[in-house]
């Protein structure tokens, strides 16, 4: 590596006590590795310095090889190479981060937040159940034109103008029902609000089509 671009990059990872390279940046994160790692930083509602790789391909490929670590992104503590999305979040699950940030912040309550919370599948008939109880928020992740042949009363559409909604002012104890067509579409919609903080996500297994066969058979399929 060129001696120029590690010492740049040296002082990257030397100037703040966390220091992340990823792709886009903390506000508008371009990949979902690199929103997850953001997302478990904010949780812990602590500063952090980032560089977007994006930005700058010497440092894209430089990084790589300072670290010895092939993809992106990567999370340093102290100066000390922490590791990509997997290992950040691991470290969150048993608790390692919270000793890494503690120290990193020894002036600082560091208070560790919930661990990511697992999307759970449930039948139509469960999701049913849920259409009434006080505070559920059901929502349905399919196209306009698809919510023109067949909806379920409640669900409201999931676009983006929502989604971000959600991500900035929701409490992340909100229950909240996905459904879809089939389930797939619902199940990465789950997932994505379980690795950006919220903790009783569900999906509806069979999605609409389900719906229509065990609980409302009015309900055009398609």
């Amino acid at each position: 590596m060129d001696t120029n671009l590690r010492e740049s990059i040296q002082k990257m990872v030397e100037s703040a006590p966390v220091f992340l390279f990823m792709k886009g940046n903390p506000t508008f994160p371009q990949c979902g590795f690199s929103n997850q790692v953001v997302q478990i930083l904010k949780a812990y509602d602590i500063p952090f310095d980032h560089c977007n790789v994006l930005e700058d391909m010497d440092i894209r490929q430089g990084i790589k090889e300072f670290s010895d670590w092939p993809t992106i992104p990567q999370l340093y503590i102290q100066g000390e190479f922490v590791g990509g999305c997997d290992i950040v979040r691991e470290s969150w699950e048993s608790g390692e981060l919270t000793d890494w940030l503690r120290e990193a912040f020894p002036g600082r309550d560091i208070a560790a937040p919930s661990p990511p919370a697992k999307p759970q599948n449930i039948t139509p008939e469960q999701a049913s159940a849920m259409v009434n109880q006080e505070g559920v928020k059901l929502l349905d992740v399919r196209t306009q034109q698809e919510r023109e042949i067949a909806v379920v009363d409640g669900f409201a559409m999931l676009d983006q103008e929502l989604a971000q909604e959600i991500l900035d002012s929701w409490n992340k104890e909100t229950p909240m029902v996905f459904m879809c067509h089939f389930g797939g579409r619902s199940a990465q919609a789950c997932q994505f609000f379980a690795d950006n903080g919220f903790q009783k996500v569900y999906n509806v297994e069979g999605g609409i089509d389900a719906w229509s066969q065990t609980v409302d058979p009015s309900i055009a399929r398609y």
